[in-house]
């Protein structure tokens, strides 16, 4: 009954979305994109040019003039008080779900992941030419973010430089933290057990000692549990919450494994032959992990640090579209962290899932475009190819508008503050030569980007409430 009940609710928002989407824009923009995909042997490969359709702010219907709007010290909005806790925590106001930051104002999060030195020849010989000192280069940097209106650090970013600068900040960035629990514990249990090394990441969770290593990492965080400038804990990155994981548990987890045997029981109890197991059902059996994974996660967080929130384990691929694994989460994360891939812009139908499955909010952790003006291979990572900076502009104005007419949305990460350097020797495959950054190897701005950025975060509050309203 319930999947009939979230059937025809999604059709009723389809129909009403299409037709509000219709007379919504006066204009919009036509980009010249390239799809990101891969072949059958996962290598990266992309379309032909192809056309999309992006919208930016100057376009909405009714919106005359662009509304800057009036922030307080922590980019929160200044119009609205609400009940100051001293720390950001979630509030949903009649059917609105909001941040309010630590003195009480509505608090939209706009975040840039990685936002940290460069490790290439190039970036670090810049370095000692244009900053000198750690301390110059991250106030310079937060002041161009916070001018830009961005006001979070997302995960991977310099924790320690940040903190040290909010400390005599007359406007403090708030930050998170990316624990990486589950991938910090493989690293671990495959030291004492080499014969585990390539198993697939899910056949850890039910470990006994997942859960003192949880504790114990945690235990770390009692050192910063005052600080009103965290934002939140990510307790990992991206684990392979899949269905397509279940063939190599299979293969790596014998009879006595707990994972197996957990199998074992949900396929007794649910009456299924393993040999003819559907996706729909391995989907319920990725939950129940997922359900032991965060129930353990936010336990220990929650142990050693109540007053911040706890941010999930930023989903992706498939598992975003688990309802299962959603609603297991669910009854553990103060927001759930979504990193959103292979599509223009949010799709409704995704959208409208999160807000049916999830009883709290969620915010998108990364997405980009990359640009073949940057002059870089642009091979590695997922995001969307253009062909301009100006383009890159344009998909994040019209991909956050998206995001701002979801009542569940509470925010977006962009990934990332720097764009790779092919000759970083320290980078990994996935981020070794695109144009995934706000600035260059060399700390050069790419301003076209910048502007539209600043254009609409500087209004995102005056948006948000214009396009709330227009629903």
């Amino acid at each position: 009954m319930k999947k009939v009940i979230w059937s025809i609710s999604l059709l009723l928002f389809h129909v009403a979305t299409l037709i509000a989407q219709s007379s919504l824009y006066t204009a919009s923009h036509s980009i010249q994109t390239k799809e990101w995909s891969r072949d059958s042997l996962r290598r990266i490969q992309y379309s032909d040019w192809k056309k999309y359709t992006g919208h930016t702010i100057d376009q909405l219907r009714g919106y005359a003039a662009i509304q800057l709007d009036a922030t307080c010290l922590y980019g929160g909005d200044r119009r609205v008080q609400l009940k100051a806790t001293g720390f950001y925590h979630t509030k949903r106001i009649d059917s609105v779900w909001t941040v309010i930051d630590p003195d009480g104002h509505p608090f939209i999060v706009s975040a840039v992941n990685s936002i940290r030195l460069g490790k290439s020849p190039l970036s670090e010989q810049t370095f000692l030419n244009q900053f000198g000192t750690t301390n110059k280069w991250i106030a310079q940097t937060i002041s161009m973010l916070q001018t830009a209106g961005f006001n979070t650090a997302g995960s991977w970013s310099t924790t320690d430089a940040i903190v040290s600068y909010n400390k005599s900040a007359k406007e403090p960035f708030a930050y998170t933290t990316q624990l990486g629990l589950l991938a910090g514990y493989i690293r671990e249990a495959i030291k004492v057990d080499s014969s585990r090394k390539g198993h697939p990441a899910i056949s850890f969770i039910l470990d006994p000692a997942f859960v003192s290593y949880c504790d114990q990492r945690a235990k770390e965080l009692i050192a910063i549990i005052n600080d009103t400038n965290l934002f939140g804990h990510f307790s990992d990155n991206e684990i392979a919450f899949q269905h397509t994981e279940l063939d190599a548990l299979l293969k790596s987890c014998d009879a006595q494994h707990p994972t197996r045997q957990l199998l074992t029981d949900f396929c007794n109890k649910n009456q299924i032959r393993l040999a003819e197991i559907t996706r729909l059902q391995k989907e319920q059996f990725i939950a129940l992990l997922g359900d032991h994974y965060f129930s353990v996660a936010s336990a220990a967080i929650k142990k050693y640090d109540a007053n911040h929130l706890y941010l999930g384990s930023r989903l992706h691929a498939s598992a975003k579209n688990n309802p299962y694994l959603i609603e297991a989460a669910d009854q553990y994360v103060d927001i759930h962290s979504i990193n959103y891939y292979g599509y223009w812009e949010p799709l409704d139908k995704h959208l409208t899932e999160w807000s049916m499955w999830a009883k709290q909010p969620f915010f998108i952790t990364e997405f980009y475009t990359k640009a073949i003006d940057s002059g870089l291979p642009n091979i590695s990572g997922a995001g969307w190819l253009v062909k301009t900076q100006e383009d890159r502009g344009i998909h994040y104005q019209n991909f956050v508008l998206k995001l701002l007419q979801s009542p569940f949305c509470v925010g977006w990460h962009w990934f990332r503050y720097q764009d790779n350097d092919p000759s970083d020797p320290s980078a990994d495959p996935s981020n070794n030569d695109s144009n995934k950054g706000i600035v260059t190897p060399d700390y050069r701005i790419h301003t076209p980007l910048l502007n539209r950025m600043n254009q609409l975060n500087n209004s995102k509050y005056s948006i948000r409430n214009f396009l709330l309203k227009s629903q």
